[in-house]
């Protein structure tokens, strides 16, 4: 199966790509359903025509016989590498057959996403009313002060930009690699003019950062003052207030100082309103302490929170010997992680073709026998100790025939047999689904438990009424999504904190009684 990985003009990197599936000249599609797309690189392009029309209306001279015709396909710069299972047979990328209906499968998604090979930069923008070049001039210069960006690839990290509309072209400092929502909202918070360590800016700064109520606000704005708040952060640690302690540890680690590490491990552990914050911020910064945190968390007995901190592990290291994994059969990959804790497994259907197994024993229950698909049957005797994994296969002469191979009674001994067998992700789950179904296995089988939480605007809000986390944490659970929508960059400002502080007017109790209708008090 040949595979066309082309990105389509105005295409952005972060967008689902597709990949077009054509097959040599009279195969039948319809058997068709997934591929395996190998490491391929992904070029914007555009047509010989097109080009020579943009080259023209900006006054760029051509020669009188054109290299390529106007249909030709001009390849451009590499923007990606992409590889993995692609997802195929929805109606928008399947073509008509002759009778009108539905036919085959033609292009399909790259499910594991791709690696971006280009920078890409996010450009600020001035308004109509300050378009002035010197003031984008200040604002890169003040974003370099503030973001240095080490290394001989980007020596600094901001550059203004004068032709045409003033902006600013910044890109993404290294330790906000996972999280460009953060960058943007503390680039928002540096001020225009350097702030001398002995303000009276900072040292209100400072005085909030200690209060329950501002910690998150004061803690991004000393975090967009740059490294000279790292001693005024440290002190924030020594808080009671866990929104204090919270604020200045993530902080301190997109700062580069893993000096509150411990506090972010210990704060995702008992507060689901912070987990996902912790954990990205613990991923965020290049530290052993910070990635020993990340694989101790793995062992704890939350579910959301392993599979939190191996996400969070594997973001920052993908070759770190706790988050290791196989690839199995070029189709999903398999992560055996924690052992010596208790057996749990995940697993992703988001994105990543994906299983996690924590622990080292996986036991089962027999007998049982599960087909798995039209190919693979998965079956155990009762009292017997190994499993048989059997699919059927079809010789050179079109003869049907099968392949057998016996395994332990093990969860992820099978996993790893059934992609030794040509078995892909589709015949995974669906052993794990029907083994959970069945209750033939005592670990516990979990889909998509990636920890959720709130967004630092509205931790921001929270913390003015909720001193103990309480409320954060009970709006945590009752979202019960990961798919919180950043509403906007900016923090809370004084009118928003006097309209969460208002407590609504109680409602009149109705009277039961003859009467009146209220009680004669109200």
């Amino acid at each position: 199966m040949l595979v066309s990985a082309v990105i389509p003009p105005g295409a952005r990197i972060g967008d689902k790509l597709e990949a077009a599936v054509q097959l040599p000249p009279g195969s039948r599609t319809s058997s068709v359903k997934y591929g395996i797309l190998f490491q391929t690189e992904l070029h914007n392009h555009e047509l010989a025509a097109s080009t020579r029309d943009a080259m023209s209306a900006n006054g760029i001279p051509l020669g009188k016989s054109p290299v390529a015709s106007e249909g030709t396909l001009l390849m451009g710069n590499r923007l990606a590498i992409a590889e993995g299972p692609l997802v195929a047979g929805h109606e928008a990328n399947a073509s008509k057959d002759p009778d009108g209906g539905i036919d085959q499968p033609k292009a399909a998604r790259i499910w594991d996403g791709v690696k971006c090979q280009t920078d890409r930069p996010y450009y600020f923008l001035l308004d109509d009313v300050n378009a002035q070049p010197r003031l984008a001039m200040v604002i890169a210069e003040r974003l370099n002060a503030v973001f240095p960006a080490p290394g001989e690839k980007v020596t600094k990290l901001a550059d203004a930009k004068v032709s045409g509309k003033p902006l600013v072209v910044c890109f993404v400092p290294p330790t906000y690699r996972l999280n460009h929502t953060r960058f943007l909202m503390v680039a928002r918070q540096v001020p225009l003019t350097p702030i001398a360590s002995d303000s009276t800016y900072r040292k209100q700064l400072e005085n909030d950062l200690l209060r329950s109520e501002t910690a998150v606000t004061a803690a991004i704005k000393l975090e967009a003052l740059g490294i000279d708040s790292r001693q005024a952060l440290r002190v924030g640690l020594q808080s009671d207030s866990p929104w204090v302690r919270f604020a200045s540890a993530e902080s301190l680690a997109y700062l580069g100082h893993a000096d509150g590490a411990k506090d972010l491990g210990e704060l995702a552990e008992k507060h689901p309103s912070f987990r996902p914050q912790c954990l990205t911020a613990l991923a965020s910064l290049d530290d052993a302490v910070c990635l020993d945190q990340l694989a101790e968390l793995m062992k704890k007995p939350d579910a959301a929170l392993r599979y939190g901190a191996f996400t969070a592990l594997r973001n920052a290291d993908e070759k770190h010997e706790a988050v290791r994994g196989k690839h199995l059969n070029a189709s999903y990959h398999l992560h055996l992680v924690a052992p010596d804790t208790d057996p749990m497994v995940h697993i992703n259907t988001e994105r990543r073709a994906e299983i996690t197994m924590f622990g080292s024993r996986f036991p089962m229950r027999t007998p049982f026998s599960f087909p798995l698909g039209k190919d693979f049957t998965v079956s155990a005797k009762e009292g017997e100790p190994t499993v048989t994994i059997t699919r059927l296969v079809t010789d050179k002469n079109g003869e049907p025939g099968t392949v057998v191979k016996q395994t332990r009674t093990d969860l992820a001994e099978i996993i790893v047999g059934l992609g030794d067998l040509g078995g892909t992700y589709a015949e995974a789950v669906e052993f794990l689904r029907r083994t959970q179904k069945a209750e033939v296995t005592t670990t516990a089988i979990h889909i998509n438990n990636a920890p959720h939480g709130l967004t630092i605007p509205q931790l921001a809000m929270i913390a003015v009424t909720d001193p103990t986390v309480e409320k954060a944490d009970l709006e945590t659970r009752r979202i019960g999504r990961s798919d919180v929508v950043q509403a906007s960059y900016d923090l809370p400002n004084d009118a928003d904190r006097v309209k969460a502080l208002q407590v609504p007017e109680p409602t009149l109790a109705p009277r039961t009684g003859p009467g009146r209708l209220f009680k004669r008090d109200q």
